[in-house]
């Protein structure tokens, strides 16, 4: 699809609403109370025209009786598959690929307030592959005796 076709497509159809667009990105762009954005901010232009395009592209794909079998739910998990897709794309630093990944688990600079060690904070994360073929998350932390310890836990599939 050319420019014009696009351009032309995306103001004239009337499956998605632009309150759509403006509601999940300021969702995913903007920390809320319980979810933090996992996107860098020197990304977020370019990975809103990216996710905008290729959504709309999917959109135009789409037969009338598809749009009229989809619901919601599958509009919305299409929508965020290619704005996280689009985001590991553009991306370079393994941290950020961690992040934009697992956007819910802790974080560096994060507090967690451990039973054994107390009070602590994230400083480092590494993901790894073991024998098993699952993926782990190692959290390198620091508590307020300067004391650094690790945890480690399988990560969801």
């Amino acid at each position: 699809m050319t420019d014009k076709e696009f351009n032309i497509f995306s103001k004239e159809q009337n499956f998605i609403g632009n309150d759509f667009f403006d509601e999940s990105f300021k969702f995913w762009f903007k920390d809320n109370e319980h979810i933090r954005t996992p996107f860098p901010e020197n990304i977020q232009k370019k990975l809103k025209e990216k996710t905008f395009r290729i959504f709309m592209e999917w959109v135009y794909e789409l037969t009338d009786k598809e749009k009229s079998d989809l619901e919601n739910e599958e509009i919305a998990e299409t929508f965020e598959m290619i704005l996280f897709n689009q985001a590991m794309e553009m991306v370079e630093d393994n941290e950020q690929r961690i992040t934009i990944s697992y956007p819910f688990l802790p974080r560096p600079g994060d507090d967690v307030d451990d039973k054994e060690k107390g009070p602590s904070v994230v400083i480092a994360r590494e993901m790894s592959v073991k024998e098993d073929e699952k993926k782990y998350l190692k959290l390198i932390l620091e508590n307020k005796t300067k004391s650094r310890w690790e945890t480690e836990f399988e990560l969801p599939a």
